[in-house]
Formats: C-alpha cells, sequence, structure tokens
C-alpha cells in the first residue's frame, strides 16, 4: 500500500510491470477455441466438451493497452537512461510521446478450474478464476508542469486511478434455437478481493506570481480492502498562517489487518449468433454479438478520503532534483517527484462506507464470411468497446483465420482503435486428448534490456486443455 501518492510512479509500475487484452480476440472467429465462451456465450465448442487441470494455465491471458509507453518517461541519455525530467533532455523532446489524455489499461484473467459439456439441449460451461482490471489516465499538462513550470495558470481534470482485482464463479448455457439463431447467457457470481480508486476532478493552479503559487483542488480517493485503515494522520502546518495546524493522511501509515472477502457482487455475459447462410440469406456468413461483465460488486468497509477544494500555497516542484550525482538516481527522483504530487491532494479521513461499483463491460460486434469455394478460410470482422467512463476504449479488428484439418487452426489480423494500431495472431492445435492455443493480440515489439515492452501495447495468451469427444463438424 506505500506510495499510492505516487501517481507518476504507479504509471511507470504499470508500464514496467505487466506485459490489454481481457480475452483473446483474435480467436474470436475459431470454432475449435476451448474459451470462445468467454469472447461471446452463444458460442458452442466443436467437441463433446473439454476441462482443464486445476491452476495450471489452462487460460492465461495478460495485456497491457493504451497511448502511454515506457519510452515515453525514459528515454536514453548519452551512455544512460534518464527520465523525461533531466535538463539534458530537451522540453519538446521530453513532450512529443504525450498526448492530450495518456490512458494505460491493464488486464489479466487467470481461469483456475474450467470445464464444458453438452447436456440439457445445450452447451455448458463451468470456471473458476481470478481477474484483476487496472486503469489510469493523465493528463497532458501534468507532463508539462513537472518539466517545466511556467509563470501562467494551469488547469486540467480527470487525473486518476482505478484498480480491481476479484475472484469469479461463472455457470454458462447456449442454446440453439432454430437452424439460423443460436443465443446463450453467463451467470457470474464475483468475490471482491480488493480495490483503489484516486480521482481528481479539477485542479486549478495559479503560477502568476513567481514568488506565491496558489493552487486549489477537488480530489478524491477510496480502498476497498478488508482490513484496511489509513493509520495516523500526518500534521502539518498551513503556510499562510503559521502556528495553525491541519492533518492530511501519510501514506506511509496506511496498513491492513485480517485481509479477506472485500465484497460481493454478480454479472452476465450475454449473446447471440445468426446463421444468414442456415436462413437462405448469404451462404456462409454469421453475424454475432455479446455483451460481457454487466455487473457489479458490492464493496464492504469501504475507507474514504477527501479534501475540501480550499485554496492553499504550494511549493511546488521547482526543488525536483535531476541532474546526475548522488541521490540522483531514477528510483530518487520518481520518489521525490511523488512527495511533490502527493501534496497536491491534501486527503483527510472520511470514514467507511459500503459502495457498489459496475465493472466495465465489454460490447462485441461481429460479422465473419468463409469462401463458398473454401470454407476452410474465412474473413472476420470484430468490433469491441470497454465501457468504463473515463477509461472507456474502442477497437476494431479484421482479420483471416484458416482451418486446413480438423485439428489446426490459425489466425492473423490487424487492429485499429482509440489507443493505437495493433497487429494479432494465433495458433491453435486440438488433436485428440488435447488442446494448446499460442496467441497474442498485440505484438510485444521492442524490448528494453530487462525485456520490458517499450510500446503501449503488449499481450500474451496461452493455455492447454483436453478435449472430449471428437470433433462435431
Amino acid at each position: 500500500m506505500k506510495h499510492i501518492k505516487y501517481i507518476l510512479a504507479a504509471a511507470i509500475l504499470c508500464v514496467s510491470g505487466n506485459a490489454k487484452a481481457q480475452n483473446l480476440n483474435s480467436a474470436y472467429f475459431m470454432d475449435g477455441f476451448t474459451y470462445g465462451h468467454e469472447l461471446n456465450p452463444a458460442k458452442e465448442y466443436d467437441r463433446n466438451g473439454y476441462f482443464s487441470v486445476p491452476f495450471l494455465p489452462g487460460n492465461l491471458n495478460v495485456g497491457l493497452k493504451g497511448n502511454l509507453a515506457l519510452k515515453d518517461i525514459f528515454m536514453q541519455n548519452g551512455n544512460g537512461l534518464a527520465t523525461y525530467l533531466h535538463p539534458d533532455i530537451s522540453f519538446d523532446k521530453a513532450m512529443s510521446g504525450f498526448n492530450d489524455n495518456n490512458k494505460l489499461l491493464t488486464d489479466v484473467r487467470w481461469d483456475l478450474l474450467s470445464f464444458g459439456f453438452h447436456a440439457f439441449k445445450g452447451y455448458n460451461t463451468v470456471t473458476i478464476g481470478i481477474r484483476t482490471n487496472v486503469g489510469m489516465n493523465i493528463p497532458y499538462e501534468l507532463f508539462s508542469l513537472t518539466k517545466k513550470l511556467e509563470n501562467r495558470d494551469y488547469n486540467f481534470s480527470d487525473l486518476g486511478v482505478d484498480a480491481t482485482a476479484w475472484a469469479e464463479v461463472a455457470l454458462g448455457h447456449s442454446h440453439q434455437v432454430n437452424e439460423a439463431w443460436r443465443v446463450g447467457g453467463k451467470a457470474k457470481i464475483l468475490i471482491g478481493g480488493a480495490y483503489a480508486r484516486m480521482k481528481m476532478d479539477n485542479l486549478d493552479m495559479n503560477l502568476q506570481d513567481p514568488n506565491r503559487w496558489t493552487l486549489a483542488t477537488k480530489a478524491t480517493m477510496e480502498v476497498g480492502v478488508k482490513g484496511f485503515t489509513w493509520g495516523e494522520p500526518e500534521r502539518k502546518e498551513y503556510e499562510s498562517r503559521p502556528g495553525e495546524y491541519y492533518e492530511q493522511i501519510d501514506f506511509d501509515n496506511m496498513d491492513v489487518e485480517s485481509p479477506g472477502i472485500g465484497g460481493m457482487g454478480f454479472a452476465l455475459d450475454l449473446g447471440a449468433e445468426w446463421d444468414l447462410g442456415k436462413q437462405e440469406l448469404l451462404d456462409g456468413m454469421k453475424v454475432s454479438a455479446s455483451i460481457l461483465d454487466l455487473g457489479f460488486i458490492k464493496w464492504k468497509n469501504v475507507a474514504t478520503a477527501s479534501n475540501n477544494g480550499d485554496d492553499f500555497i504550494f511549493e511546488g516542484f521547482n526543488n525536483i532534483q535531476v541532474e546526475d550525482g548522488p541521490g540522483t538516481s531514477i528510483d530518487d527522483q520518481i520518489d521525490e517527484l511523488g512527495d511533490k504530487l502527493g501534496d497536491l491532494y491534501r486527503l483527510q479521513d472520511g470514514g467507511t462506507t459500503s459502495k457498489a461499483r459496475m465493472l466495465g463491460a465489454t460490447l462485441n460486434l461481429a460479422v465473419e464470411y468463409a469462401l463458398p469455394m473454401y470454407d476452410k478460410l474465412k474473413f472476420g470482422f470484430l468490433s469491441s468497446t470497454r465501457i468504463q467512463g473515463v477509461y472507456s476504449w474502442n477497437e476494431e479488428r479484421i482479420g483471416a483465420t484458416v482451418s486446413p484439418c480438423k485439428w489446426f487452426e490459425a489466425s492473423a489480423n490487424l487492429g485499429v482503435g482509440t489507443v493505437g494500431t495493433s497487429m494479432g495472431w494465433v495458433i491453435n492445435l486440438h488433436p485428440r486428448g488435447f488442446s494448446l492455443f499460442l496467441g497474442m493480440d498485440h505484438l510485444l515489439g521492442k524490448l528494453s534490456k530487462q525485456l520490458i515492452p517499450l510500446n503501449s501495447h503488449a499481450n500474451i495468451s496461452m493455455g492447454i486443455n483436453y478435449p472430449l469427444g471428437k470433433s462435431r463438424k
């Protein structure tokens, strides 16, 4: 819990720590993909069923998506690496990689146990897994003022971090309504592990007077972890009223006692498929749609903090040491910058409450077309939209899937959306006895010496499962 106040440090941690893809979208049009039901609960597996071995990577998906990259924060300076704050790095060069709103989104899914089977006049699935979702948004103006303070007014909003971790137990069923239509749904019991949310709604900085900077901000913070406490507050003196003191949260004193279940919730996945060929409209064409994670978690004992939005004198970022020398390593720079950012909030303990929070829902719309002269090759278009407030995103993906035999499938595709372009691929081997897949929605691209992706898109999915019966096609 230490150093939650370090917004930029958290950004760097997210960029360098997790290699977005909640599901492997590149496999959406594969009939032999075991986990097609997690992309659209209406999908039917082409075997009698499958099972995974508990706690092995039956379906492990780790990903990063955004328009903020490691190479935007760290830059080559001479023979070494420096942050964008280093004086030898010009303002124009330092700011060249940043956007109006710099987003970073990470998702991790690990299915601990999963199996599917045909019964009850349809296809059924059971999944137990853990998931994490992290979103971050940093306005351009924050990078600008930390790099080059000018005697002018600054104003920005929507600075924030949102992170949630939970476990889920999901029961799914898909059913063939008639020859052309298939529908499906999945009910999920959600077990909340932890969540943290920091949001700065508005920040006004008046730096016109070089000798007196004033600042007004409205910030809130919530932490939903069982047993979490803010700890002993920090007592500080008012800059404008010597001898008078106020208390604010000391982030170094936060603690967690007797951690456990932080909340419970419920969610639904809904989906449908329409085969135009079977309705004698257009041979080889299917249209499908799904909405995933439509639900909420009710968190108990949420620790809250906020400030009153009053004006106060701010001593600023003018003393951050970024030149080379003792005590000025990258870690020291981040720590000092984090301390300065912490002064922007002046958060005070707001007690505890309960709170219901929606998950980030995902909407998928897809069209696929199998060539009439060679139906083992099909082309597909998939539009995915995450609905999650300031952390929302949209991506369109177009590609081709080939299945030259019953036990092998491969796919390649290109994606474009609100956070840039990407390329994806999947190889799926599913002979009788086992099923093995490996794929990426986003190629890793160039890596640092520490094997950290330098770009903001990175994703890898893998899994091994055990099919039941022969291919049904």
